[in-house]
């Protein structure tokens, strides 16, 4: 048995109380309000005085691995994770080769990285058109889902050929399999003509600067898009879910949704909560994103979301991108979109959430664990600090301050959109079925292969 003492949990708003937690294989056995010595344990983990949250997930990553490993792989990603207090991660299936749209890929992935995990992980499946249109989607899908994917990944808009957008008619065949299964079908929701033709367009007329990219991307495709994938959800009756969400026009749609009895679920990312269009022209590379970071309106507009709670959790997109090589062409369109992100989610939500009066503690547990949990099946043995749960903690100074150093990032993405700023609120430690994997004044600790795969109860 461990204990875990010396530490707060919170109970709701910034209330915290402290406790001492028992830690039997993996899992939590007891807790007790105070200081309490009344088992004899094997070892101790010193909180420090700091606050004890459920283990943090980032339920949106992109690590690449297998297939393109030169920008992150499993090893590189997990250990990232296990430094921004991320105890759970959760894989999109798109950016592996091949992409996990078969049980025999997903068995392919899963002996690739299994042994190199720092963390605990899922994994999200994928369908592509070609399997709708064969009718072969029927069986993959169940397949994938007895394996224990969380859901699977489409977009109405993509750029890669292994992995190609959804038209409507076989997004309906899709979501009407997923329904019986009772997965979740998340969206990457930006309209694909929109999209095309003035992305084409600004090329062909010589635009070449980041604003570009951001015209290119049409505002209006998020909404557009949104409203399409929502249209067929009304009729299905599927579990929807709207990832990295950019626009407060497409949040005013989710709203409309929900009010209607809608199962639909959405999530942002930490950079278009922080940034702008005119930080975009500034940053450059460093910046880009698909969908790009959007108006101040926007930005206002999913903070309220996030407040009023109809923005159900917080994800990174995690996709870094090969630094400096990927990110320095003159040309904005020839640089990747993506940015690392997974290490720094959680100081960023705590330096601009709660620090600045947004967010309060309860609610910054829920965006980061116990909603995302519940959504994808891994509650309650995620997302919780409750007896018989895994032993998964992200334990948090909400103080102290240190400065982003993205030469220190566990990811091979060695970039950030937050480098040289200072930011309150430092992981002390991040412990994953009662083992401490990281320590802010030690590193990473624990060997590869310590996380497990979590199948979705779902």
């Amino acid at each position: 048995m461990i204990r875990l003492k010396n530490g707060f949990i919170v109970k709701q708003g910034n209330e915290i109380e402290k406790v001492t937690i028992y830690i039997e294989n993996g899992k939590i056995k007891h807790i007790f309000q105070g200081d309490h010595i009344g088992f004899s344990v094997e070892c101790e983990i010193d909180a420090e005085d700091n606050v004890i949250f459920p283990g943090f997930i980032d339920p949106h990553v992109h690590f690449d691995d297998p297939g393109f490993t030169e920008r992150e792989d499993f090893e590189s990603g997990t250990r990232s994770a296990a430094a921004g207090g991320i105890t759970t991660i959760i894989d999109m299936p798109c950016t592996s080769v091949p992409p996990i749209t078969t049980a025999e890929n997903f068995d392919r992935k899963f002996s690739i990285v299994k042994d190199k995990a720092y963390v605990d992980f899922a994994f999200w499946g994928g369908v592509t058109p070609f399997q709708v249109k064969s009718g072969e989607y029927k069986k993959s899908l169940r397949e994938l889902k007895e394996r224990g994917i969380v859901g699977v990944k489409f977009y109405t808009v993509s750029g890669m050929e292994t992995y190609p957008r959804m038209p409507v008619d076989l997004m309906d065949k899709a979501f009407r399999e997923l329904k019986e299964l009772n997965l979740v079908c998340a969206v990457h929701a930006e309209d694909n003509f929109l999209v095309d033709y003035y992305s084409k367009y600004l090329q062909e007329i010589g635009k070449t600067d980041p604003q570009s990219w951001f015209e290119g991307r049409v505002y209006e495709a998020e909404p557009e898009a949104i409203w399409s994938v929502i249209g067929v959800t009304e009729k299905v009756g599927n579990k929807l879910h709207i990832v990295h969400l950019s626009t407060g026009e497409g949040l005013r749609i989710i709203k409309w949704a929900k009010n209607q009895g809608i199962d639909v679920t959405t999530e942002t990312c930490p950079h278009y909560l922080l940034f702008t269009v005119n930080d975009l022209n500034v940053l450059g590379a460093i910046l880009k994103t698909a969908p790009p970071v959007r108006r101040k309106e926007d930005q206002l507009a999913l903070w309220e979301g996030i407040k009023d709670g109809s923005i159900d959790f917080i994800s990174t997109d995690h996709a870094a991108g090969k630094f400096p090589d990927e990110k320095n062409k003159p040309n904005f369109w020839d640089n990747y979109a993506g940015i690392p992100g997974t290490q720094l989610m959680v100081p960023i939500i705590f330096s601009y959430g709660y620090h600045s009066g947004k967010l309060d503690l309860s609610t910054i547990q829920k965006l980061l664990s116990e909603n995302a949990a519940k959504r994808y099946g891994l509650y309650p043995q995620k997302g919780i600090t409750e007896v018989g749960a895994d032993a998964d903690f992200t334990i948090v100074n909400l103080n102290k301050k240190w400065v982003v150093d993205p030469a220190k990032l566990e990811s091979k993405g060695k970039y950030s959109v937050v480098s040289g700023v200072e930011l309150s609120g430092k992981v002390e430690q991040t412990i994953v079925r009662g083992v401490v994997v990281y320590k802010s004044v030690a590193g990473v600790l624990c060997k590869k292969g310590q996380g497990k795969f979590i199948k979705s109860t779902l």
